[in-house]
């Protein structure tokens, strides 16, 4: 944690980055991504130690018992606190500077930016010991407070005392479904407008609650009715198994609730990360079907236009010209209703062009009657009809017209192909703009000149010009980012994950091994212990994976709307992004479980 705590500090004040252009969109996604991650850093840190100090009640207790006081068991405390701060200090640091050259290079392959380059400061080591020293000293002031409230003479027999065996609250499992179901429901119907981030916001949460209460409850009400189940429960490895696990499910219960939501969040993370650096070059095409889209109010000054080429050593090439109704933002639902108007369900925009100027662009030969139009959408979705000012257009085709994202809009641009003048006015705005498409050759610097002498000879704003060539290297340093952050947070977040599993194996080790020892006494062979092992692990620590990978499929839904706004649309791409990183991910879980499984088996089998 520290290690990459380190990492994200040291890039984040990089010199050389804040030199770069778009750098502090970079910045800005690291500070945020450096937050979260010492967030997640104290979650475990608190969860360690909590771990920690109940398997040292036997310890500390003895020592009570031989004469310390409180005072000289906090001052053991203290010391141990501040051997462990120094050793993983130490140990994260050379971690982190030994790995931040390879963080480094990894994002200079993903921005395409050779001039990112590693520099080292004792700033950011000085950041990063003080802010885990704060956390190091806050899991202190815990220490002391716990040891304050229970009698240290307890501490000896408080290590043995075992669990009572939990109750099924069923109002508590009924309400957890409820909630679940509950995110489920909005994060399915979270459209790609304003609303959407804010609605899959309330879905996570919903969700995180909902998760919890199930397996709190769930678990241990899925356990005792397979205690009910007389041929299943009465086998010797599911018997020891069940019964072994009924008495601590409801400590364990949080932990697996906590590992399937880390496992949730790797997923969401990586799968929207990736899926927008693969589908980069698609948005691209998109948005810049030519090296300069324009968008103007009156027809482009060729003369102009030839000039400041010439000035640049600009090659011209082909040139497109649409002209089409200013953009109406609004939404458009699944029967094809269009209401106009900006707020929280706004998710299209609305332009209009007429027939002939759509054959004379694409060499096509259509003919309309007054009340049938042509749809070009993005997204490929099919409307029975088009609604609109109250009047019904008959759709009777979906061609496609390559015209870009008119003036950079988030909402999903709608082309309505009209049969003249009169009705793209009656369908559309009155205005009329000119969308613009030039193609030419250049180096990247020239081409930059002509674009921003274009812009303002025109009086254009930024809305209104995209070059290809700047939009492309924008794209890259904004995905990039995103995806290098969200791998380093899912790093953090897996690393979380696995050390909670290998805790939770070793407590269970530490559980069972009096009991096991006991039945091997009586005859229990080393084939029946280690199937009863076996079917622990597989009746309830396979379940926060297969809950996160459930999650993921409902929150698929949601990621695809939000994904639009980024006029990223192939959702065949993105669900293959998705069963890659579920796959990656279930492998690395079973690798993990089968490593820390052996550490179980190791306290159990003699």
């Amino acid at each position: 944690m520290i290690a990459i705590n380190y990492i994200f500090v040291n890039i984040h004040s990089n010199s050389t980055l804040n030199k770069l252009n778009y750098s502090q969109a970079i910045i800005s996604l690291l500070s945020m991504a450096q937050k979260f991650t010492w967030l997640i850093a104290i979650f475990f840190l608190l969860y360690a130690n909590s771990f920690l100090l109940r398997q040292r009640d036997r310890e500390l207790g003895l020592y009570n018992m031989l004469g310390m006081t409180k005072g000289q068991l906090q001052l053991i405390l203290t010391v141990q606190k501040i051997m462990l701060y120094l050793a993983s200090s130490l140990g994260g640091l050379i971690l982190g500077v030994t790995f931040v050259k390879l963080a480094l290079m990894f994002l200079k392959s993903l921005l395409k930016i050779a001039q990112l380059k590693e520099t080292f400061t004792f700033k950011t080591l000085g950041i990063t010991l003080l802010s885990f020293g704060v956390i190091f000293l806050c899991l202190l002031v815990y220490d002391f407070w716990r040891l304050r409230k229970v009698k240290p003479a307890l501490l000896w027999q408080q290590a043995f005392t075992a669990e009572k065996a939990p109750k099924a609250n069923w109002f508590l499992g009924i309400s957890g479904l409820i909630i679940l179901a509950s995110g489920y429901f909005i994060a399915i119907k979270t459209k790609a407008n304003l609303a959407g981030f804010s609605n899959f916001m309330l879905a996570i949460a919903l969700v995180v609650i909902g998760t919890y209460l199930v397996f709190i409850a769930g678990s241990i009400s899925l356990l005792k009715l397979l205690q009910k189940n007389q041929h299943f429960y009465y086998q010797p490895q599911h018997f020891i198994a069940i019964s072994g696990m009924l008495y601590r499910m409801k400590q364990n219960a949080a932990g697996l609730a906590t590992i399937c939501i880390l496992c949730t969040a790797i997923l969401v993370s990586l799968v929207s990360s990736i899926s927008l650096v693969v589908g980069q070059q698609r948005l691209l095409n998109f948005w810049n079907p030519f090296d300069l889209m324009l968008t103007t109010s009156k027809p482009l000054n060729q003369n102009l236009l030839k000039q400041l080429a010439a000035k640049n050593q600009i090659k011209l090439e082909k040139q497109q010209q649409i002209k089409m109704t200013a953009p109406i933002v609004g939404s458009l639902d699944q029967r094809g209703n269009f209401k106009s108007g900006y707020n929280a369900k706004t998710s299209t925009t609305l332009l209009v062009l007429t027939v002939k100027t759509f054959n004379q662009i694409e060499g096509t030969n259509y003919h309309l009657k007054n009340n049938q139009v042509l749809l070009s959408v993005a997204d490929k979705k099919v409307y029975p009809q088009l609604k609109i000012k109250q009047k019904n257009y008959q759709v009777i085709g979906y061609p496609t017209l390559q015209a870009g994202n008119v003036q950079h809009s988030i909402f999903q641009p709608v082309y309505v192909i009209a049969a003249n003048t009169a009705s793209a006015k009656q369908i559309g705005s009155s205005t009329w703009i000119y969308q613009n498409g030039i193609n030419f050759k250049s180096s990247y610097q020239h081409g930059l000149n002509f674009t921003r002498q274009i812009q303002q000879q025109l009086k254009l704003d930024n809305g209104s010009v995209s070059n290809k060539q700047e939009m492309q290297h924008f794209l890259r340093v904004i995905f990039g980012g995103l995806l290098f952050v969200g791998c380093l947070v899912s790093l953090a977040m897996a690393i979380t994950t696995a050390l909670i599993i290998y805790y939770k194996q070793l407590s269970e080790g530490l559980a069972d091994q009096q009991r096991f020892k006991k039945m091997q006494q009586v005859g229990l062979s080393y084939a029946e212990s280690k199937k009863a092992i076996q079917s622990q692990v597989l009746l309830v620590f396979m379940l926060p994976i297969v809950g996160a990978i459930v999650h993921m499929a409902f929150a698929l839904p949601a990621i695809i709307s939000i994904l639009k706004m980024f006029s990223l649309f192939d959702q065949g791409l993105l669900l293959k992004v998705c069963l890659l990183v579920i796959a990656l991910l279930t492998a690395g879980y079973l690798m993990v479980y089968g490593l820390t499984t052996r550490i179980y088996q190791r306290y159990i089998i003699n």
